[in-house]
Formats: structure tokens, sequence, C-alpha cells
């Protein structure tokens, strides 16, 4: 029994440590690493069960494996549920900037709802400086959308500079706007999903990259497959699919990715990239984005994990707020609002 124990601590542990490193691997050449980075969550939770049980059984020796390899994932997991007990003190001498990141599905226009839309009324409520919107209203513009048009007259009045139609990702801010005009953001098969502004904000200009990463490559009927998984017939060419759909995914963010870390490495002062990255904390894409100077906000002062997908019974934090510069993160936050797939995130800033 203690020998089997043992067996099992080692396996698990393994397990979870080719997780917690699998976003350093790049998918072009392997893509079960990111595959075991996206169900990390998971196998923490599973490690830590396994722990409880064998120092229930006394086996200290397995309890040590696998308290080691928890350890040795921490750089990693802190990512996923950090632990920050307490926000920064504010500077009464700074200002303050609050942003929002969100998928907004189209605003849910394709179901026909003509009734005022709950995510456009949560961005209006939360009176955030800068909004960044993903999944927006592409060849479509709000004045266009009937779920829209009762909030027109405050959203222009709110967010006097923005961007929409023609993208999928767009930007309401408070303060005048600039496009980016940037080699790297000038392929066509990019420009749609990666955008990038600077915004003439408090405290100085600020860089607002706001990026709506592909999918992972799931349509209407890959989904009926995700909520069917737990039926035995047809399980393994179901199986079979899915994991299909995540390598092709996973290479396109990589490329992806590197386009946005591209960009990074020839813009200075502060910035911030935003945005539906679909993928994990620890990911690879995420590893490239962040490099060696974007910070996470809700890594920084957040606690415990969250979720920003809810469909189809996938529940990932798949959308981020980074950030690097001369400025602080004071708060990060989850809302459970609006009619989206995605929930929002909201971060404030100190400049």
């Amino acid at each position: 029994m203690k020998y089997i124990c043992h067996l099992i601590a080692i396996i698990a542990s393994f397990v979870l440590l080719f997780a917690a490193y699998g976003g350093r691997v790049n998918p072009m050449e392997w893509t079960l690493p990111s595959i075991a980075t996206l169900a990390l969550p998971v196998i923490a939770m599973i490690a830590i069960v396994l722990l409880a049980l064998l120092a229930l059984f006394r086996q200290w020796r397995s309890v040590a494996v696998i308290v080691g390899a928890l350890l040795l994932s921490w750089p990693t997991l802190r990512l996923i549920s950090p632990f920050n007990l307490s926000h920064p003190d504010a500077d009464p001498d700074k200002v303050q900037l609050k942003v929002l990141s969100i998928n907004v599905q189209e605003f849910n226009w394709f179901d026909g709802n003509t009734e005022p839309n709950k995510t456009m009324r949560y961005i209006l409520d939360q009176d955030a400086d800068i909004v960044a919107i993903q999944e927006a209203t592409v060849y479509f513009t709000f004045e266009q959308l009937k779920p829209i048009k009762p909030m027109l007259e405050e959203l222009y009045k709110k967010y006097p500079y923005r961007k929409d139609g023609y993208y999928d990702v767009g930007i309401l801010s408070k303060y005048p706007i600039t496009p980016v005009e940037s080699p790297v953001l000038a392929q066509d098969s990019l420009s749609y999903f990666i955008k990038a502004w600077d915004v003439d904000a408090p405290g100085g200009e600020l860089r607002v990259v706001n990026m709506h990463l592909s999918s992972l490559r799931f349509s209407g009927n890959d989904t009926r497959i995700l909520d069917s998984m737990n039926k035995p017939s047809g399980r393994k060419q179901r199986a079979q699919s899915v994991l299909k759909k995540l390598t092709d995914g996973f290479r396109s963010h990589t490329r992806l990715s590197e386009t946005i870390r591209e960009l990074l490495n020839v813009t200075t002062g502060d910035v911030l990239v935003m945005g539906d990255m679909n993928d994990t904390p620890g990911s690879y894409a995420y590893r490239t984005i962040c490099g060696e100077d974007m910070r996470d906000s809700w890594a920084d002062v957040g606690f415990g994990p969250i979720y920003t997908f809810h469909d189809h019974h996938l529940y990932v934090k798949i959308d981020h707020i980074l950030y690097r510069g001369d400025m602080k993160v004071l708060s990060s936050r989850r809302d459970k609002e609006g009619e989206s797939d995605h929930y929002p995130l909201v971060a404030v800033f100190e400049r």
C-alpha cells in the first residue's frame, strides 16, 4: 500500500509539473504541453485532494512529494490563484485610471433581441475611463444595432472617443485616442483581431493594445461535442475532434501572441494589453505576450481563482488585463454581468 501511494504521488506530481511548465513549450513544436496547461486548474485541484487523502492515511513521504511539486509549480499557480490579502494604498498625489475589458459577443444582436442590451448597460454603469471591447460589431456600427440604440445618447456623451464597426476589437475612451500605425499590425489577417491606440490619458500618454486571439476553433457543432463528452457513445471520435481543434487553436495563438510581443518590443512608456486571449495564465501565448516586462493585474492584486468564460460547461480565465510602465495597479476584479459568454474584468491603476 505504501509503495502504491508513493507511485501515485510521483505520477500526480509529474503531471502537475508538466502542466505548470507546459506553457514554456512552443505549440508549433509540441501541442500536448499546451493542452496540459489549459487543464492545470483541474490538475492542481486533483493534486490537492490527493494530498489530503495521503495525509489522512499518514503517507508522509508521498505527501512530501506532492507538496514539493506544488511548491515548484507555484510560479504558475499564483497566476491562476493568487492570494493577495490586501490592496496597495493609493497615493493622493497621483491620478487614478479605471479600465474595463469585455468580450461583448456582438451585443447579442444575432438573437433578434430588441430589448436594451445588458452588456452595454453594464459598460455605461461602470463609468470606466477606457473600455476595450472584443467580439464587437464587425461590419456594423452601434447605430445599426437595435439593442444599443436606446443608450446611444448616453454612450456618445460618456465616450466621445471611440472606435467600433468593421473590426472585431474596439475601444471606448473618455480621452483622445490616436490609432497606432505599425507594420506589425498591418497584415490583413491580424488587423481585425489586434488593434492599438495611444490614449491621451491623465498621467500622460498610454498605449492600449486590444487583443482577441483566435478561439480554440470550436464551432457550434464542436461545443455540442463538449456538452456531450460524458456520453459513452462515440466518445473517442468526439475527443479526437476536440483535440484537433485545440491543436489548431494553440498554433494560431502562437503567431498572434508573437505579433503582440513584437509590437511591445518597439513600444516605450506605459502600456496596457487587454482582451480575450482565449488562453489561460501560464500558457505559451500568455508567456510570450508578458515576456519579462508585462505584469498581470489579477496576479498582482487579486485573490483566488476566477473564470471569465462560462459557456458550454467550460470555466476558464481566458481574459486578461496586463500592464507595464510607471503605473501601479490598485485593484482588479471580475464581475458577473452582461449577456455575453464572457465575464468582464475591471482594474484601477495609479499613475
